[in-house]
Formats: structure tokens, sequence, C-alpha cells
């Protein structure tokens, strides 16, 4: 059996953990060891034979604390136990301010892995927001130590097409298998998929005039005899205080039409009621894709350029709504088109599958060749 050591973002944010169950499905014979210190998702990887966290025991708490022994950065460890490394995650790519810090982390963990000649590979991510070029730079350096590297969005990718191995695919998420979820009819109800804008750099000045454009859109909705969720997709990066902020500014009829759902790990529930809206007025960005999947009509609300640039790839630019016109999240003619939209996602859901391509070679023990792609 192959073990696979996987670098994941994991705080209940269920566009994350998507990844993760899709991964673990996917590849039933591989062990994957999940770089997470702590017990928080021990209940969440039970479920699967082939997901296992990394060890942290007590002791090696004390070991750490004490200096006596790094059980947190022995990457050399890490490198002799696995054949090979996944870095998995959408926007784990953007300039912070501790960009440094965790970029050097990352170089020495693929350096651990490429001295023993093992595999390293970049699966499902977009590249930013960033401001430097020294940041690209960086990367440039760091993805052609990579094995494969499979960005997301044409963007992301033409910054980097002059390396090898890296490849361009459609979301992960559109290789969710759907067909347990779609319910035979949708349900007269409308979702929204929060965010807090205080949360997203440089977009603060916006948070009064979101939420009190999302108070009008459903007000609308309610007034139009629809019923309404308000979901939130990751309560650590502040959407259920958004929704506690929205819920708040709702009048008391209206309120007896909107529930709450907040993500808090079970995604075949979560998945199942966004399967049972009409629409989905959809902030976070795996809202969308999920929207799109299981035939929910959507209206995206772009609060980063990785949305515009799905959108974009997808020919779907005209449904967009950014900060800046907010208000059209509450126009009847946008409404309108928005309930009246087609996508057609054939062949994306096909695409999409390429992000496996060559770690299903390395699986197989077949050599990565960058020309079959």
């Amino acid at each position: 059996m192959n073990r696979i050591f996987v670098d994941i973002y994991l705080q209940y944010n269920l566009g994350d953990d998507l990844f993760l169950d899709i991964l673990a499905e996917k590849y039933p014979e591989t062990q994957f060891t999940i770089n997470y210190l702590g017990k928080n998702y021990n209940q969440f990887i039970s479920k699967y034979k082939n997901v296992v966290a990394r060890k942290y025991t007590f002791l090696n708490k004390i070991g750490q604390r004490l200096k006596i022994k790094d059980s947190i950065t022995n990457f050399d460890s890490v490198a002799d136990e696995h054949d090979g490394l996944l870095f998995i995650g959408g926007s784990i790519f953007r300039e912070e301010h501790y960009h440094k810090s965790l970029y050097s982390e990352r170089m020495n963990l693929i350096k651990e892995f490429k001295k023993r000649n093992k595999a390293v590979f970049i699966l499902g991510a977009n590249f930013g927001p960033y401001t430097s070029d020294e940041f690209i730079d960086d990367y440039k350096k760091l993805f052609k130590l990579c094995d494969d590297v499979c960005f997301r969005d044409v963007s992301s990718f033409t910054l980097f097409e002059d390396i090898p191995q890296v490849r361009i695919a459609p979301d992960i998420v559109f290789q969710m298998k759907t067909e347990q979820y779609k319910p035979k009819e949708k349900t007269n109800t409308i979702g929204f998929s929060v965010i807090d804008v205080n949360h997203k750099k440089g977009l603060s000045s916006y948070s009064k005039e979101y939420i009190d454009s999302t108070v009008k859109t459903i007000d609308i909705f309610v007034g139009k005899g629809y019923e309404c969720y308000l979901m939130s997709f990751c309560e650590k990066e502040g959407d259920l205080k958004v929704i506690k902020a929205i819920m708040s500014s709702l009048d008391s009829k209206t309120l007896n039409k909107v529930k709450i759902y907040n993500y808090k790990g079970n995604l075949k529930e979560a998945i199942t009621l966004i399967a049972s809206f009409k629409l989905i007025v959809a902030a976070r960005f795996h809202a969308n894709i999920l929207g799109m999947l299981l035939g929910s009509k959507i209206i995206p609300i772009i609060y980063s350029e990785k949305t515009s640039n799905l959108l974009k790839d997808l020919n779907m630019s005209d449904l967009g709504i950014d900060m800046l016109n907010i208000e059209f999240q509450y126009d009847e003619n946008y409404i309108s088109k928005a309930l009246n939209s087609r996508i057609d996602l054939s062949d994306v859901i096909i695409n999409s599958s390429n992000q496996f391509a060559n770690l299903n070679r390395f699986l197989k023990g077949r050599y990565l060749d960058w020309g079959e792609v």
C-alpha cells in the first residue's frame, strides 16, 4: 500500500473537507496521512479506513516544549515514512504577512522528499492574491522542485506555464459523485452561503453593505413565498457570526421563514441540504460549484478573483456580482436571469478528472510523463 503525506487546510471548512473526502474515496488502496496535529478531526476521518492523522502525543508536546525533540517540523522522519507528498487545496498560495515562514516550511518539507527521490504533488490550487514579484519568484522555485502542479484556473496556470510540470484542470470538487444527493424535485427554498468580509483582506469596508444587501435579498424571496437557509461553510472564518448579524436585522415575520445551518463536519447532511435549494446565493467559492453540480441555480457573490476566474473559465462571467455592485443581489431582473440560467457541466466534469492524472500514474507505479497530459 502506498503511503502519501497530505498537507491540507483542515478547519471544518466544507470545501476543503470535500477535497479530503474525494481523495480518500478515489484511492481506497492508498493510505493518506493528514498533516494535522490534534484530535479535532478524529471523528471526521474515522469513517475513512485509509486516512490517519499525523501522530502527535502528549509526550511529543512535552518534548517540543522542552526543545528535546522536534515533532512538528521533523520532516526528515515524515519523508522516510511516506512514499510521496501531496499539497491539496484551493487558495493555498496567498501573499500574507506570514509568507516567509510558511514558504520556508513548505520548501523544507519538499526538499526532504526530493532528497529521497520521492514524488511531490500540488493539486486543486489557484495562485494569489499577491502583490509582489518576489512572491511569484519564490513559488517558481518551489514549483520547479515538484513533480506535478495542477492549477484549477487559467489565470494561475498562465503565470507558471513555462514550468514543464505545471498543468491545469477544473476544480477537484467537480469530481464529486452527486447521484445520492439529487432530490426528485427542488424544494421552495433559497440558500445563502455567506462570508465574513472582515475576514477577507481589503474587504472590511463592505461589511455593512453586504449584510444590508443580503437582508434585502431575503426579504424579496420571503415575499415571493420562499423559505430561506443561511449556511455557514466555516464557522472559524466568521460565517456564523455574519449569519447572526443578518438574522438580527430581519423583522419577526421574515425570521419565521429563515433557518440557519452551521456546517460541523457532516458532509452528507450539508450537501443534501444544498441539493434541495432551488437557488443559492453563493459567496463561498465551493457553494457555487456545489450549486451547479446539484442542479440548483446560482447567484455568485464575488469576494475574490478565484470566483471571477472560475466564472470566466466557464463563460459565466455575466452571472457574478462583486462587492462594488452588491445591490444587484436583490435586483428583480438579475434574480430572474439567474433563475432561468442554463449550465452545461458535462465537459468540465470530464476534464476535472485530469487533476489526478499524474497521481494516478504514480500510484500505479508508472513514470510521470508530462507530455501525456
